[in-house]
């Protein structure tokens, strides 16, 4: 019985202890991730154009560290996880082009002042549409920290 019991608080320590260290591991590597990102990052004074295209590259090169950063609410739908149904999988962005001018959107119109910035995406899993080509805007806020992404997209 006594051995029993060693073996069960044995593999209860082993649990602890691997859960410690991927816990731990997994934080390093979102740490390294976001100073990565932070250094990729447009710099400040950068347009809301030249944020497009290197969000619309970080989407394409799934950098969801990059992503979460140019993202107001560092949040992104377009880091894809394999969907297990129809809809429910994150957007894949395949390909971009034509990104176009800017164009500012009031207060009115939106939730607040924005510029959007058109392009041309193939995408696929994303909810409610097909896969494939289509037109699509980037909103952006300006903020502290630079021009922010406030609509992940509107076609």
């Amino acid at each position: 019985m006594r051995t029993r019991w060693k073996v069960l608080l044995a593999t209860v320590a082993a649990v602890a202890v691997t859960a410690t260290v991927v816990t731990v591991h997994s934080e390093a590597l979102d740490a390294a991730a976001h100073a990565r990102a932070l250094a990729e990052a447009p710099p400040r004074s950068a347009t809301p154009r030249e944020d497009t295209l290197a969000y619309l590259r970080a989407a394409k090169a799934h950098d969801c560290a990059l992503l979460d950063l140019l993202e107001a609410s560092g949040t992104t739908d377009w880091c894809p996880k394999v969907p297990t149904a129809w809809s429910d999988g994150e957007s894949e962005l395949l390909a971009y082009r034509d990104v176009g001018k800017p164009y500012a959107v009031s207060a009115e119109q939106a939730a607040q002042a924005e510029v959007c910035v058109p392009s041309v995406i193939t995408q696929r899993w994303m909810t409610g549409a097909d896969p494939g080509t289509m037109q699509w805007s980037w909103c952006w806020a300006r903020t502290a920290d630079g021009w922010r992404l406030v609509d992940e997209g509107q076609g």
